[in-house]
């Protein structure tokens, strides 16, 4: 359990300021939620549209030289700071003012809009208000801070001793908020999945390049949803935006979280790309043991298949393998195919995944397990027997002609150190589509391997490989290469 003293605390309060005995402040309409309200700041004016400058959460302090206090317009003017936010509105009282008590007109305007009211004492002057009100927000400001650091030592501590699901429920109980870590589609990490609408929300949002939180909103609700990882994100931390506390330490709090979830997640092994199901060619009753060993469902009759093409990258692949599992998928070139999405719920997050990444779905059907291999051959086969078409027509090129474009295109790369070990990475990059995790898992190797390589092959070739012409030129060059 965590103290008090751990826990996101409020601001300072409305509470806090009247109870500051060296002002002497006179309570004349109490608020039932002052002991609840954050100060955003205390500053006076007298102007009379002053609510036209305000955002909410203050506590205007005046002498009513812009306003005639006890006059009829008065009501006019207290709904005005009522509907804008304004928390209280303290009035400027003594033998030198306009107004020795608080008139009663001006009583009953804040008794009727609902808005505190209190009266300054002669001699109490304005500043004396507004400086006590900056040293209690400072020393809070020294105890969030407090409360920041001796929460980042506890997330450290759970993470190394009982893993990210302990640090989650530190958090959890930190922020006085539900929280969820979950996959880039919001698949459970530790806890629950996110909701439908939330995973298809975060299907989108894991494609877009910042690397700020989010806010999801799905109906009633607001989530926040803080990134966890780099270029792409490895997972969210998920929880509602309407929580109370300070937003700064809360802010703080989600990003050291996030950090030391990503270490857990950054060195994870690359899962192996290869499906038996899809790659080998089994008997009805095996293929019926490795649905239920890939699933953990019981073997059915028959599955459902989608088969889309027009993948680029790893983005699709990424994402639809967080959905159904790196098992139930396979890849050859631009061709995709995916199986199990249906019997386990997952139909709309597929598409929604496939939508988002601009898929073409080319196939639906439904087969017998055993025949999901057979149906994968003969489109992989058609798809391969399109790209050797490309291959005889490159046969037909000049000789000398074929030689200087590999040349230009690849020949710092035949002569570098370690020439072979690129070109083999270069040629699965351009076979994978450039999708890290596949090229990896080709090769037996980490993805910070394959940045590595893919880095200076970039440097040699002095060409950036995210361009589609230069992966174009390079597959051309490579292709005339070998013949």
């Amino acid at each position: 359990m965590l103290s008090d003293v751990d826990r996101i605390g409020c601001m300072v309060t409305l509470e806090q300021i009247w109870s500051r005995t060296e002002l002497a402040l006179d309570v004349i309409v109490d608020s039932p939620t002052a002991a609840e309200q954050d100060v955003t700041i205390v500053h006076s004016s007298e102007l009379p549209e002053v609510d036209e400058w305000l955002a909410g959460g203050e506590v205007l302090l005046t002498i009513g030289v812009g306003q005639d206090l006890g006059g009829d317009t008065v009501a006019d003017y207290v709904r005005r700071l009522k509907f804008v936010g304004v928390h209280a509105l303290g009035i400027g009282l003594g033998s030198d003012l306009p107004w020795q008590q608080v008139p009663p007109k001006l009583v009953a305007a804040a008794q009727e809009a609902g808005l505190a009211l209190f009266g300054v004492p002669e001699p109490v002057p304005f500043v004396a208000v507004v400086d006590a009100f900056t040293r209690m927000r400072e020393a809070e400001t020294n105890r969030e801070l407090t409360r920041a650091s001796s929460a980042a030592r506890r997330f450290a501590t759970a993470l190394a001793g009982e893993g990210p699901a302990a640090l989650v429920a530190d958090l959890a109980e930190t922020l006085e908020a539900p929280v969820r870590f979950v996959s880039p589609t919001g698949r459970a990490l530790s806890g629950d999945d996110a909701e439908a609408d939330v995973r298809s929300a975060l299907i989108e949002e894991s494609l877009k390049p910042t690397a700020g939180p989010r806010l999801i909103r799905t109906g009633s609700r607001i989530v926040e949803a803080v990134p966890i990882g780099g270029d792409h994100p490895l997972g969210w931390i998920l929880t509602p935006a309407e929580a109370a506390g300070s937003p700064k330490t809360r802010a703080l709090l989600l990003s050291t979280a996030a950090a030391l979830l990503a270490m857990s997640l950054a060195d994870l092994p690359v899962p192996s790309g290869r499906s038996l199901l899809f790659d080998t060619d089994l008997a009805d009753g095996q293929a019926r043991g490795e649905w239920t060993r890939v699933t953990g469902l019981a073997p059915v009759a028959t599955v459902g298949m989608h088969i889309f093409g027009g993948v680029r990258g790893d983005s699709a692949e990424r994402l639809i393998a967080d959905i159904v599992g790196r098992s139930l998928l396979t890849r050859t070139g631009s061709l995709l195919g995916v199986v199990g999405a249906q019997e386990r719920g997952l139909d709309e997050l597929v598409a929604k995944a496939a939508e988002a990444t601009g898929l073409d779905v080319l196939a639906e059907k439904r087969l017998p397990l055993g025949q999901l291999h057979h149906t994968w051959m003969l489109w992989r086969t058609q798809h391969e027997s399109e790209a050797s078409e490309v291959r005889a027509l490159l046969s037909a090129v000049d000789e000398e002609a074929a030689d200087r474009f590999v040349e230009r295109i690849l020949g710092e790369l035949f002569r570098a150190r370690g020439g072979q070990e690129l070109l083999e990475t270069l040629r699965v990059f351009i076979a994978a589509s450039g999708a890290r995790e596949r090229i990896a898992a080709e090769l037996g190797v980490h993805r910070h391997t394959v940045r590595a390589r893919l880095a200076k092959i970039e440097k040699l070739l002095g060409r950036d490989l995210s361009r589609a012409e230069t992966r174009q030129a390079v597959s051309m060059a490579l292709e005339l290469a070998e013949l």
